[in-house]
């Protein structure tokens, strides 16, 4: 009877080890697949009172090292940078005073800029979407590059050095040009205007002239 007993505990006890083991596996491969969707963020900067710089990671202040999980919204302060690297997706460099709500899928990065700056670095197959003020800032996904978002002066700048860059489905250089052409007729306007003003202040001072008397 006591052979018995000992052996059913045992029978117990290499059950219960194996669903443990089962479980704690299951843990570890779901943590390996979710391994795209989050980061580590790396702050930069010096703080005037000397601590060490921090970010806010959803209104938590967070300094390197952090893990960044899928869906969140960091921002960063004055004195201090960060980057997210996002393993085989790419980066995010982010420039002090940037608010960005950062989504993350399998093959793409995108992220809602409501202020400052951001340099996204996408690996090849990975689609960038930006979303800065009233635009939509995408990229070539076929291949490996760079995107740089800028919204610091209230219109949303978007520039690329390694790769083609769209603002609103056009070309980032097109949408340029198009401001180039606006600010050149502003230009123009603005001066026939003045020089419009002046020939008009000019002959009223001559018709106001009186004749000397004699």
């Amino acid at each position: 009877m006591k052979k018995n007993y000992g052996t059913l505990l045992l029978r117990n006890l290499t059950g219960f080890g194996l669903v443990v083991a089962l479980i704690l596996t299951s843990s570890m491969v779901s943590l390996a697949s979710g391994g795209t969707l989050s980061g580590e963020i790396t702050v930069s900067g010096q703080r005037i009172d000397g601590a060490a710089p921090a970010v806010s990671l959803n209104g938590e202040n967070v300094m390197s090292g952090r893990t960044f999980f899928n869906s969140a919204v960091i921002s960063t302060p004055e004195t201090s940078s960060a980057t997210i690297n996002l393993g085989k997706l790419g980066r995010v460099s982010m420039s002090p005073n940037t608010n960005l709500s950062l989504t993350l899928a399998d093959n793409s990065i995108s992220g809602d800029l409501t202020s400052g700056s951001v340099q996204v670095f996408n690996a090849e197959g990975v689609a960038v979407n930006i979303r800065g003020n009233e635009d939509t800032v995408t990229n070539d996904a076929s291949q490996a590059g760079e995107v740089s978002v800028d919204v610091t002066s209230g219109s949303t700048v978007a520039t690329s050095t390694e790769s083609t860059v769209y603002v609103n489905g056009e070309p980032a250089a097109a949408q340029m040009s198009k401001r180039k052409r606006g600010w050149i007729i502003f230009g123009v306007v603005a001066g026939v205007v003045a020089t419009a003003i002046i020939i008009y202040a000019v002959t009223r001072d001559d018709d106001d002239v009186t004749s000397p008397r004699r």
